[in-house]
């Protein structure tokens, strides 16, 4: 009886985030096939960055567009994010993304938009892609709900 109550003790103890799943990151969806052959034609006018293997990664923040649900993901060169970055916003249907460059104390920005046609969506896409580099989606993810 007193090794069930001790037992029983450990399992309340332990925090709920050791139950949590990794969080997907932009290394973490590149390992489904599909989903990297999509990512990868971001690319088909831009090179691809090198840096992007072995990036700093941000969690999933969920945004809505239309009424339809999207998923941002951030990477950035280690070591040198606020110049180098990458940000993917994607649903089952379509992905945007954005090349972001700079040099340290420049205030020319190298703004690279992946996929943007110029749809009816497009500057709002953009806003949202933007506003990840700027870091006011991850800070305020709850005002980007169109």
């Amino acid at each position: 009886m007193i090794l069930k109550r001790i037992l029983l003790m450990a399992c309340v103890m332990i925090p709920l985030s050791a139950f949590a799943a990794d969080p997907e990151t932009l290394s973490v969806w590149k390992k489904n096939h599909s989903w990297a052959v999509r990512f990868d034609t971001l690319f088909e006018t831009v090179k691809k960055p090198v840096w992007l293997n072995g990036a700093t990664e941000s969690e999933p923040v969920k945004v809505t567009l239309g009424g339809h649900p999207w998923t941002v993901l951030m990477a950035c060169k280690r070591h040198d994010c606020g110049n180098h970055q990458v940000v993917v916003m994607f649903n089952d249907v379509s992905m945007y993304g954005l090349l972001f460059e700079t040099k340290d104390n420049s205030s020319e920005e190298i703004l690279n938009w992946l996929n943007l046609d110029g749809n009816q969506d497009s500057m709002d896409v953009k806003t949202i892609l933007y506003a990840a580099i700027s870091g006011s989606l991850f800070n305020h993810p709850k005002n980007f709900m169109y």
